[in-house]
């Protein structure tokens, strides 16, 4: 019963992610830059990427994400591999697809303390950082994250070059991501 709940929900939070991803190119699906440019293109608003200061500590977030009035900003630690950093990114995006916002006043004043001077605290519409999964919504966009990272897979493929050799693409596609074997 638990599993069958499981792969719904998940399918749920895969279809909202397709829709919100339909129109959008990308040529590689680690280049969060071009993602994020992709997406503020087709949601008519501005989406920054900016690195997280160094806070250290156990439970200091590795991502966050606030949203003003004038764009949304994603914050992702400097010091992790390209792949992590992605995976991040994605986090907080599948926040902003899902339409997730502040779940209580007591987070959003600790994460915009972190923050530089120059945030207004008063500004923020929504601020979310990534620092465990006990809530729901942490959980949903952890899972949204990773089927995020399957439809970025699958929109850079389907640019790929009709020439590229098959023994390299399914290489490249097998060491991927291992869950993208199992849907074919």
């Amino acid at each position: 019963m638990f599993n069958r709940r499981y792969a719904r929900k998940e399918a749920r939070l895969r279809r909202q992610c397709e829709e919100q991803l339909r129109g959008i190119e990308i040529s590689d699906p680690y280049a969060v830059n071009e993602v994020c440019h992709q997406l503020a293109v087709k949601r008519g608003r501005p989406l920054h990427l900016h690195e997280l200061p160094d806070m250290g500590g156990v439970n200091a977030p590795c991502g966050l994400m606030i949203s003003f009035e004038t764009g949304d900003h994603i914050f992702h630690v400097a010091a992790t591999s390209e792949r992590h950093r992605a995976q991040i990114v994605r986090h907080e995006l599948a926040h902003l697809l899902l339409g997730h916002s502040s779940e209580n006043a007591g987070v959003v004043e600790s994460l915009l303390s972190i923050m530089p001077e120059s945030v207004d605290p008063l500004a923020v519409l929504t601020a979310l950082g990534r620092t465990s999964y006990d809530s729901e919504t942490e959980y949903d966009a952890e899972v949204a994250a990773s089927a995020l990272g399957e439809l970025f897979e699958e929109l850079a493929h389907s640019g790929r070059e009709p020439g590229r050799p098959g023994t390299i693409t399914r290489l490249d596609d097998a060491l991927v991501h291992p869950r993208r074997n199992r849907r074919s």
